[in-house]
């Protein structure tokens, strides 16, 4: 009898089950439609030079798909030409992290960090403000009004949407499918044996790079849950005997107020390492030899110039940076490990291409054949 109970219970209760999976797949086919219409507004947003001020630049100028996800610049100039502070981190795989400037702290999630480079005004990277940005977007209605309706059900334009198209497009930028993560994943033939040389340096007790840059992006110390450290490229010494970083850029120190934070850097990713430079938190570094000559020196002496000192003496300089020695041997089968963590050219890939025409054509890059005429440079003010 419990038997039979059980078996009519099913039969009744079934159209129920069916229909709740028919809700179910119904839903979630509508949120994957919706999803892949929010990417493909966030390439537009991403890639449209109706996004900055006077119309010079897109996201995409300073995060280059072509160029590591980041650009040549050693500092990135502002919307009026005028030089920033810090060189351009790449945005490959930034979702996975947790805090995203190089010496901001309190920008723990990606759709806070957008508004950064899109509303700041010291510097004015994008230089937009929130209504501008709502009035161009309606201008061009005919583009981006269809987009909206797609990723959100209807066509009205609003900031939070926009931030919410973009986190969501910068999202996919990821890749950590290098030969590097493949060695270590069991395929002993990914790597070859110089690299594996430079691997073996790399983790060595001599270099002991990876105590500070573990984990799958190669950027979390082993044995610390800090994020940021002086890693001595500059020890100005001032009038009375103090060792310091240069006063327009002091790390952490600038949002913490505090002294010990002085000089102190976000740990980067070392994925696609070779394909990202110039380096240094400054883009001091014109050649990535010069990065670990830095460091198999313990620090960076710069003998002339208005920051000429010795970053070996400086106080917060981490313990653990005491130099080392390299031949050429040794430093090549380094370099020969930095490129297995190479990743692939994202730029021929139809989800990373701008739908826009360039406003200077380049004969080095070609515009898609349907390309959309791009917003026009605007008068300053």
């Amino acid at each position: 009898m419990g038997v039979t109970f059980h078996i009519v219970s099913v039969l009744l209760l079934s159209p129920i089950l069916v229909i709740s999976s028919s809700i179910y797949a119904t839903t979630k086919t509508t949120n994957d439609t919706q999803l892949a219409a929010k990417i493909t507004l966030g390439r537009y947003l991403f890639n449209d030079n109706r996004l900055s001020k006077i119309g010079n630049r897109s996201c995409a100028l300073c995060h280059a798909s072509n160029l590591g996800w980041t650009n040549r610049f050693a500092k990135v100039p502002d919307i009026n030409g005028n030089s920033t502070t810090l060189n351009t981190p790449s945005l490959l795989n930034s979702v996975m992290l947790s805090t995203f400037m190089q010496r901001q702290p309190h920008l723990t999630t990606l759709e806070d960090t957008i508004k950064l480079p899109l509303f700041s005004l010291h510097p004015p990277e994008m230089g937009m403000t929130h209504s501008l940005l709502l009035t161009r977007l309606a201008q061009a209605n005919n583009v981006y009004r269809p987009l909206f309706q797609a990723s959100f059900g209807e066509q009205t334009i609003t900031t939070p949407k926009v931030i919410d198209a973009l986190s969501q497009y910068v999202a996919t930028i990821t890749d950590t499918n290098t030969a590097y993560h493949a060695f270590i994943n069991g395929d002993q033939t990914a790597l070859n044996s110089q690299q594996q040389q430079g691997l073996a340096l790399f983790t060595s007790p001599q270099l002991n790079c990876s105590q500070c840059h573990g984990g799958p992006l190669l950027n979390q110390p082993q044995d610390s849950d800090k994020l940021y450290y002086n890693t001595g490229l500059y020890g100005i010494k001032n009038n009375i005997g103090e060792y310091g970083y240069p006063q327009h850029e002091i790390g952490l120190r600038q949002f913490t107020q505090q002294k010990i934070d002085d000089g102190k850097f976000r740990i980067p990713s070392l994925i696609n390492i070779m394909n990202t430079g110039p380096w240094g938190h400054d883009g001091s570094f014109n050649r990535l030899e010069a990065v670990i000559d830095s460091y198999a020196a313990g620090g960076r002496i710069i003998t002339i110039g208005p920051n000429k000192g010795d970053g070996r003496r400086h106080p917060n300089k981490d313990q653990r940076l005491q130099g080392f020695t390299l031949t050429t041997t040794d430093k090549q089968a380094l370099l020969a490990f930095f490129s297995s963590l190479n990743t692939r050219d994202m730029s021929k890939d139809p989800m990373h291409q701008t739908p826009f025409c360039q406003i200077i054509p380049l004969k080095t890059k070609r515009d898609l054949p349907d390309c959309i005429a791009p917003f026009p440079l605007q008068q300053q003010e």
